[in-house]
């Protein structure tokens, strides 16, 4: 063997160790001193320092639920002119295409229907509706996915439409579905399509990116087109339209009709809800920031971080709040959807959707449920990462057995 030869070999083993060493450490930062640390709640404490919702405005308590339905719409204003911004006009949407895909060309999936949506002169979008085999009214579960719908299917069949907008790299191939999966867990790019159906559920599934593009260069202009601030107003606009659909179909039970959603797309669901009184019962896993975890709460991902990160997600005023807090907050948010079923999933080691703020926020949002004479919002802490697991569809389907059947 040369001296050439044995220097890069050399050179090849060093740099090998050094790839080691630095993954091992970032391993290590991450699951002992970073967003995937345990993170323990004392629910006790949390609960003792919770907000409390039931106050006017002028620190009145609110005891009629005459009272807080005042007081609900001065929260809507709030949200919208210090969170999420307003939301675009409110246009019926309409169906303009239907096709049946045989399971063959679905994956495998039965009873798959690809629905042509067209809302207003400038938006349209595909809707998949799976339907179970019960020939009653099904309930059905509304959410959107993260790469599109063609990506939620197994293979990527052809016959469901691809994203038609920009949309993140690593979703653009199939090449990357097992890293997603390892990653952000087993369920993260499509559902358990059989698994639901079986439990007697339709499910709706549609890709916000097609109406306004997850993407900080390509959201502005979209954004723009509907006369919206931020995504997360315009996705939950989208599920608005998604349901005008859904009302109009005789196969789906009216009364339960249920807003899905993880991370960015648990921010979606919970302002659809709060917004929207024809959905029924809403299921928001690791929704963070934004979402289910209190902005005074100050842990995890920060105000600074999230918008700095994805700027047209929100209202442009919700940057001004890094350092102070807003005048509204999420357990507001939360309590706008009382009297319906709330299940709030968080994660053990995901720190960064802060699963303490989430916790207070529910506590403080309970009042109004109990005001309303709805069930107690629910909390939920499973083992493991940001992510869409097993654990978390069973959390979900057993709720909605409880609450709903």
């Amino acid at each position: 063997m040369s001296n050439l030869q044995r220097a890069r070999i050399g050179a090849f083993l060093k740099g090998s160790i050094i790839a080691v060493a630095a993954g091992a450490a970032a391993f290590a930062w991450l699951y002992w001193a970073g967003p995937y640390r345990v993170v323990t709640l004392d629910r006790r404490a949390l609960a003792a320092a919770a907000p409390e919702v039931l106050e006017d405005g002028s620190g009145a308590r609110i005891s009629t639920r005459e009272a807080w339905q005042a007081r609900r719409r001065a929260i809507t204003d709030a949200l919208e002119a210090e969170i999420y911004g307003p939301l675009p006009a409110d246009v019926r949407a309409r169906v303009v295409g239907r096709a049946l895909i045989a399971p063959e060309n679905a994956g495998g999936i039965a009873g798959v229907e690809q629905i042509e949506i067209e809302a207003g002169e400038s938006v349209r979008f595909p809707l998949i509706l799976i339907m179970p085999q019960s020939g009653a009214p099904a309930p059905v579960i509304v959410m959107q996915n993260f790469c599109g719908n063609q990506a939620a299917f197994p293979g990527r069949p052809r016959a469901i439409a691809p994203p038609r907008s920009a949309y993140p790299i690593p979703c653009r191939s199939n090449f990357f579905d097992p890293l997603h999966r390892a990653v952000f867990g087993e369920w993260m790019l499509g559902p358990p399509f059989d698994r639901i159906t079986a439990r007697g559920y339709a499910l709706a599934m549609f890709y916000g990116g097609d109406v306004v593009p997850d993407d900080a260069r390509d959201a502005p202009p979209a954004l723009a087109a509907l006369d919206a601030e931020g995504a997360i107003a315009a996705w939950a606009w989208t599920q608005a339209r998604a349901v005008d659909v859904l009302e109009g179909d005789g196969r789906i039970d009216q009364d339960r009709i249920i807003a899905w959603g993880q991370s960015r797309f648990g921010k979606v669901a919970l302002l659809a809800s709060a917004l929207d009184s024809r959905i029924d019962a809403v299921i928001a896993l690791q929704s963070g920031r934004g979402g289910d975890a209190l902005t005074a709460h100050r842990a995890g991902e920060s105000v600074s971080a999230i918008t700095s990160a994805y700027p047209y997600w929100f209202a442009p005023r919700f940057r001004d709040y890094a350092l102070r807090d807003p005048p509204v907050d999420q357990h507001e948010l939360l309590a706008l959807i009382a009297p319906r079923p709330l299940l709030i999933v968080q994660a053990a080691r995901d720190g960064w959707a802060d699963p303490a703020g989430a916790y207070q926020a529910v506590v403080g949002a309970r009042p109004a449920f109990d005001l309303e004479g709805g069930p107690p919002p629910h909390f939920a802490l499973r083992a493991g990462t940001h992510a869409i697991t097993d654990e978390d569809w069973r959390l979900t389907l057993d709720f909605l057995d409880d609450q709903l059947r």
